[in-house]
């Protein structure tokens, strides 16, 4: 499984991607399903999940990759975890029934996934379109380099080049 590293190599790395935040009841198949059906956006989920290493656990979000109308890339992942491994180190407890769940990008977690898209007129559009689907909750278009921190925006910039 790909392995997330927070590093800061991507400091001059200009990140200019637009974002789409999807707040919605769908599971992450059904809404990359929906995409593709009405769009054609030609979402496929990754064959293993982005790992990313948190305060000694390994949080796993999975990660759907496709095309626009135009070609470009596009990358939607889940901001909530759909799994986790602990260290070695840590066993687990007997008592702990639930499966703990992890923000990817904790300043946006009213958001379950976030769409990255190098056209930002086609996000604008989407975000239009998802909105009148009565299972989106709501979506909405914003720059990743303004609502998110510097790490958060680096965080999202290697997992869709991974």
């Amino acid at each position: 499984m790909p392995r997330v590293k927070h590093i800061n190599a991507l400091s001059n790395e200009k990140m200019n991607f637009s974002t789409l935040g999807i707040r919605s009841e769908l599971k992450d198949f059904e809404l990359a399903y929906w995409l593709n059906h009405n769009y054609d956006l030609k979402l496929i989920a990754r064959p293993d999940v982005a790992d990313v290493q948190i305060a000694g656990s390994i949080w796993e979000y999975n990660v759907y990759d496709g095309t626009d109308h135009k070609g470009e890339p596009l990358c939607l992942v889940m901001n909530i975890s759909s799994g986790t491994r602990q260290e070695a180190s840590e066993t687990p407890s007997l008592f702990d029934s639930t499966v703990p769940e992890k923000h990817l990008l904790p300043s946006i977690k009213h958001w379950d996934y976030v769409l990255m898209a190098e056209n930002d007129e086609f996000a604008v559009d989407l975000e239009s379109a998802l909105k009148r689907n009565p299972r989106i909750t709501t979506a909405s278009y914003f720059e990743a380099h303004t609502q998110l921190t510097q790490t958060e925006t680096h965080l999202l910039y290697e997992i869709r080049n991974i």
